[in-house]
């Protein structure tokens, strides 16, 4: 205040001080006047212009000053302080500026409130997942920390802390580290570890800002619960199978023991029957064996990168006997040369297997299967299995790949058919990283389609190894 004040009583006096020159070399150096009656005029005169400017400065100086001065209180204090000040100015210009702060003010305010507020809502949210959930910044600081996570895991209350310092299961430490670092390139996909007798699923989720990552969210789900039951699961179904094709063989030899001895046609007939039926029970129990397997991956998954054509062709001297009996034929067509892919050879000949069966099922007698791959991008090759039967309803186009589920029960009583097989397609393609689904030919017939990833370069193995 006093700067201003000053400068404001200093510019009328050196204007005074001007005049007075000019006036004493006009006026005095003539001897047009006495040289003590100018001196007595400019003196008196002087302190009557110098108080009316010292009080004009105090009183424009407080219309400046003032406002200003409680507007930079209130920013000093923000957001802290309570409502702004009210302290007006005379001055248009000052009185506009000291509105249109304390109305940003108020909307900032208003919007740290709302952002608070949803920091505690995302701070409940996150405590109260039954995942486990660290967000680390670029720095390597943890910043969040909720308490469903495991103390044999990370320390707890670890926020503001390097993650290195705090985390205690090794393989944790590795991702963590490999993704702060930098020294993976993308976010992995989730991964699975054991620690302490506990079974976890490891996920990672950045957090961008401008499409640049500058925290990460670590997500580690308990998952030992969900392991024991697919465990039980499988133990369960694998004793089950076992004790049930001891009494399905027996019921078979006898029947098979049987059939060769009678001479009546009716107790041939329903011992044929029997033997078609104990037949459909073990393949059931099969499927289920396979798809409870691939389910909680007991299944082993070997992939290997193999000629598709030379594939089809192993495939195709298979399921020959099966499609003689109906009198079908398989069509395979590969529309480009050195066509690739990588998958496991066993799962794939489940896939293939079904895929044809449940084509051979459909189709009337004389009728042709094909069996048609293409590359679909540099990354995937589709493989479409066709055939001419009346195709699938629009409204179980997407319930055919379920369970148990059949478009036609009484053509798959009488053809043998599980239920199971077209279930086992899906798994067996997604656990290779693809993708099933079926659709209706416009000519007739049910195309159903596998995008299957191809065979990976070997410039992409090393970039991304």
């Amino acid at each position: 205040m006093k700067s201003i004040f000053v400068r404001i009583v200093l510019l009328p006096v050196f204007v005074y001080l001007l005049v007075g020159v000019i006036f004493y070399y006009g006026m005095v150096k003539p001897n047009t006047w006495q040289a003590w009656e100018f001196l007595e005029i400019y003196l008196l005169s002087g302190l009557i212009l110098l108080s009316i400017s010292a009080y004009l400065a105090y009183q424009a100086t407080r219309q400046i000053i003032e406002p200003l001065r409680s507007l930079l209180e209130q920013l000093q204090r923000f957001p802290e302080s309570g409502h702004p000040g009210h302290q007006k100015s005379r001055i248009p210009e000052i009185e506009a500026i000291r509105q249109k702060s304390e109305d940003h003010l108020n909307r900032l305010r208003t919007h740290i409130s709302d952002l608070n507020v949803e920091k505690e809502l995302l701070r409940a949210l996150l405590n109260g997942l039954q995942e486990g959930v660290i967000c680390i910044n670029r720095k390597g600081i943890i910043v969040f920390q909720n308490h469903t996570l495991s103390e044999s895991l990370v320390e707890p209350e670890s926020t503001g802390k390097q993650y290195f310092k705090v985390i205690k299961n090794h393989y944790l430490l590795e991702q963590i580290h490999a993704i702060v670092s930098g020294s993976n390139k993308g976010i992995p996909a989730p991964s699975d570890f054991q620690a302490n007798r506990r079974h976890y699923k490891l996920a990672f989720q950045p957090v961008e800002v401008e499409d640049e990552p500058v925290m990460y969210l670590v997500i580690i789900h308990d998952v030992t619960a969900e392991t024991n039951t697919m465990r039980l699961r499988e133990d369960f179904l694998q004793n089950a199978s076992h004790e049930l094709k001891t009494p399905i063989t027996s019921i078979r030899g006898y029947a098979e023991t049987m059939i060769h001895r009678l001479s009546d046609d009716n107790q041939v007939r329903f011992l044929q029957a029997i033997l078609r039926n104990s037949e459909r029970m073990e393949r059931i129990i099969e499927d289920m064996v396979i798809i409870s397997s691939i389910e909680s991956r007991a299944f082993p998954f070997q992939p290997v990168t193999m000629k598709l054509s030379d594939y089809l062709e192993q495939i195709q001297l298979l399921v020959q006997g099966n499609l003689e009996q109906k009198k079908q034929t398989l069509q395979i067509q590969i529309h480009m040369e050195d066509c690739t892919v990588h998958a496991d050879p066993l799962l794939l000949e489940h896939l293939f297997v079904n895929l044809i069966a449940n084509a051979s099922r459909h189709s009337p007698e004389g009728s042709c299967i094909q069996v048609i791959a293409d590359v679909e991008s540099e990354n995937h090759v589709l493989i479409t299995v066709a055939d001419e039967g009346p195709g699938i309803p629009p409204d179980l186009v997407e319930k055919i790949f379920e369970r148990f589920f059949r478009a036609d029960r009484n053509r798959s009583r009488t053809e043998g058919g599980t239920g199971l097989g077209l279930s086992i397609v899906r798994q067996i393609t997604r656990i290779h990283g693809g993708k099933a689904w079926a659709e209706n030919r416009p000519q007739g017939g049910a195309a159903f389609r596998i995008r299957l990833p191809v065979r990976v370069r070997s410039a992409q193995l090393s970039g991304t190894a």
